[in-house]
């Protein structure tokens, strides 16, 4: 690994420490091979990846164009960046992914906040890239709450992998997707949560709190799309409840 900005001190070796952490727990669990052409990376592909293990060829995380690090033959990152920034390629590649379903869910944390410090860290210190570059990631087994009917809404969840209900009194009325925004009508118009929304199945989700989603509607237009879309496909849903026999 090497960076392209200016690094903490020890900053890569820290990083490499927690690299040899990550791919320790690991260790036995045979990973998805993908192998990328020039030119061919998929952002999305390696997004519902846990972890990016690099075999061959050379893939680095930017920040609005600014190249932060590359990572060579060895390292490993998180497969999703976080909404501020974005894998590059250099070249044809090799790379090794697991999924967050291959290990003990205790070890999540400790990979993610990881991973988040040590990005917070980085640009912390390289004051020409935007701050707070990683969203809160919370994990969900099947069955647990995601959002309560009746607490206070607070802030949305955007549904990185995996699906869940939404429930009603104990009746389920609709399912989340991946990339649905969820919680929103609750937050926006300040009331208590509605409906529930219950992990089918294992998912996570990035928690954004009020102040931080109104900063972001701000200062990222593709944002108010993504949240008309989902008002609208609330509202749909919530006709189609209303017109069934």
């Amino acid at each position: 690994m090497f960076t392209l900005v200016k690094h903490p001190e020890g900053w890569v070796e820290k990083a490499h420490d927690h690299q040899k952490y990550v791919l320790d727990q690991f260790s036995g669990i045979k990973p998805t091979e993908l192998k990328i052409n020039r030119e061919q990376l998929d952002e999305d592909t390696l997004a519902k990846a846990a972890v990016v293990h690099v075999v061959k060829g050379s893939i680095g995380i930017a920040a609005a164009n600014n190249r932060l690090f590359a990572m060579e033959a060895g390292d490993c990152w998180l497969g999703y960046t976080g909404e501020l920034l974005q894998w590059y390629q250099e070249g044809a590649l090799e790379l090794e992914v697991w999924d967050w379903d291959d290990i003990n869910a205790q070890s999540i944390p400790n990979i993610i906040h990881g991973f988040s410090d040590l990005m917070i860290e980085l640009m912390s210190h390289n004051t020409a890239v935007p701050p707070d570059p990683m969203p809160g990631f919370d994990f969900f087994q099947s069955g647990e709450v995601i959002i309560k009917e009746g607490e206070p809404a607070d802030a949305v969840y955007t549904l990185i992998q995996g699906k869940a209900k939404v429930m009603i009194d104990g009746q389920q009325v609709g399912e989340a997707k991946e990339n649905e925004i969820i919680g929103l009508q609750a937050m926006l118009l300040k009331t208590t949560r509605t409906a529930s929304v219950v992990a089918d199945g294992p998912c996570s989700a990035v928690r954004v709190n009020y102040d931080k989603f109104r900063s972001l509607i701000e200062t990222r237009p593709e944002l108010v799309i993504s949240t008309l879309e989902t008002m609208a496909l609330q509202i749909a849903r919530a006709n189609e409840l209303i017109t069934k026999p």
